[in-house]
C-alpha cells in the first residue's frame, strides 16, 4: 500500500460536502448566459465592432482593448457558455469552470470603469459597472457551489506539485512589478494612463497574488478549500495570458509605437503553457468519481 494512497483516503482536500440545491445550478446557468450576452454586447458596441462605445484613452490602450475583445469573443464567452450548459445538465464541473470567466470579467471591468478616467457620467460607465457586479456575483456564487462539490482525489505528490505551481505563479506576477516597486518608471504605454496601471497594480498585488499564495500554502498543508481555490485560480490564469498576448499582437499589427515583438512572443508562449496546465488540472473534474467502495479497494490493493 503506497503512502500516497493512504493520504487519499483521508485527505482533507477531497471530502465531499452537502449537495447544492437543485434549483441553484439552473439559476447559475442563467447568470452565466446573461454574462456571456453582456460580454458579446460590449464587444459589438466597442472598438472591435460598431464603435458606438468610444473610450477616452490613448491609441496604445485602444489597441490593447481591441486585443482584449478578441479574446473575450474567442475564449471567454465560449467558456462561459460551456459552463452554463454544464450547469443546466447538473454537471459537477460547472461552478469550477464558470469561476474563471466570472473572475476574469470582474478583473477586466474594474479597468474598463476606472482606466479611461471619464470626466463625467456616461451610460457606458453604468453598463460596465453592471457587468462588473454581475461577474463578481457569479464568481462568489461559483465558489459557493464549488465548495459543496466533492473533489477529485489528490495524491500527496500532486497536491504538493499544485501548491508549488501556485507559489511560482504568484512569484511570477510579483516580478512583473519589481522594476516599478524598486523605483523605476511606469511602463511606457502607461505614461499617459496612470489610473490604468495602478488599477492593474491594485488587482494583481492586492487580490490575485495574495489569493494565489494563500491557496498554494493551503495546498501544501492539505486544506480542502485550497483545493477548491486551485480550480478558480487556474481558470483565471488560463485566460489572462492569452489576453495580454492578444493585446501585444494587436499593437504589432497596428504599428503601435510601444509594440514589443519579444513581449508578444513571450506572452504567447506563457498563454500556451498556462492553457496546458489548466487542462491538466481541470481534466479530473470531468472524469467519473470513484465510489467509497472503490476508494477503499484502491487504498488496500494499490
Amino acid at each position: 500500500m503506497s503512502r500516497d494512497a493512504m493520504f487519499d483516503s483521508s485527505d482533507r482536500t477531497t471530502r465531499p460536502r452537502a449537495a447544492a440545491p437543485s434549483g441553484a445550478p439552473r439559476m447559475f446557468a442563467v447568470g452565466l448566459f446573461t454574462l456571456a450576452a453582456a460580454l458579446i454586447m460590449n464587444t459589438v458596441l466597442g472598438p472591435l465592432g460598431t464603435e458606438i462605445i468610444r473610450y477616452p484613452i490613448t491609441g496604445t490602450l485602444l489597441n490593447q482593448t481591441i486585443g482584449l475583445e478578441v479574446v473575450t469573443l474567442g475564449l471567454v464567452v465560449p467558456l462561459t457558455l460551456i459552463a452554463g450548459l454544464l450547469a443546466l445538465q447538473g454537471g459537477a464541473a460547472a461552478p469550477f469552470l464558470g469561476f474563471g470567466p466570472a473572475a476574469y470579467s470582474a478583473y477586466m471591468f474594474v479597468q474598463y470603469v476606472l482606466g479611461p478616467e471619464y470626466d463625467r457620467y456616461t451610460s457606458t460607465v453604468l453598463f460596465h459597472t453592471v457587468i462588473f457586479t454581475l461577474s463578481g456575483a457569479l464568481g462568489v456564487w461559483a465558489w459557493v457551489l464549488a465548495s459543496r462539490q466533492s473533489l477529485p482525489q489528490l495524491t500527496n505528490r500532486r497536491r504538493r506539485a499544485y501548491g508549488v505551481i501556485l507559489l511560482l505563479l504568484g512569484g511570477f506576477i510579483i516580478t512583473r512589478y519589481l522594476p516599478v516597486v524598486l523605483g523605476g518608471a511606469l511602463p511606457s504605454e502607461f505614461a499617459d494612463a496612470h489610473t490604468f496601471f495602478w488599477s492593474i497594480f491594485l488587482l494583481d498585488l492586492g487580490v490575485v497574488v495574495p489569493a494565489t499564495l494563500v491557496a498554494g500554502i493551503g495546498l501544501l498543508r492539505g486544506i480542502r478549500l485550497a483545493h477548491t481555490a486551485l480550480y478558480g485560480l487556474m481558470g483565471w490564469y488560463a485566460l489572462v495570458p492569452p489576453s495580454v498576448a492578444a493585446m501585444s499582437a494587436t499593437m504589432i499589427i497596428n504599428d503601435d509605437p510601444h509594440a514589443v515583438p519579444g513581449q508578444a512572443i513571450m506572452f504567447g508562449a506563457v498563454a500556451i503553457l498556462f492553457a496546458g496546465l489548466a487542462v491538466w488540472i481541470f481534466l479530473p473534474l470531468f472524469r467519473p468519481r470513484p465510489t467509497a467502495h472503490q476508494l477503499t479497494h484502491r487504498v488496500w490493493f494499490e
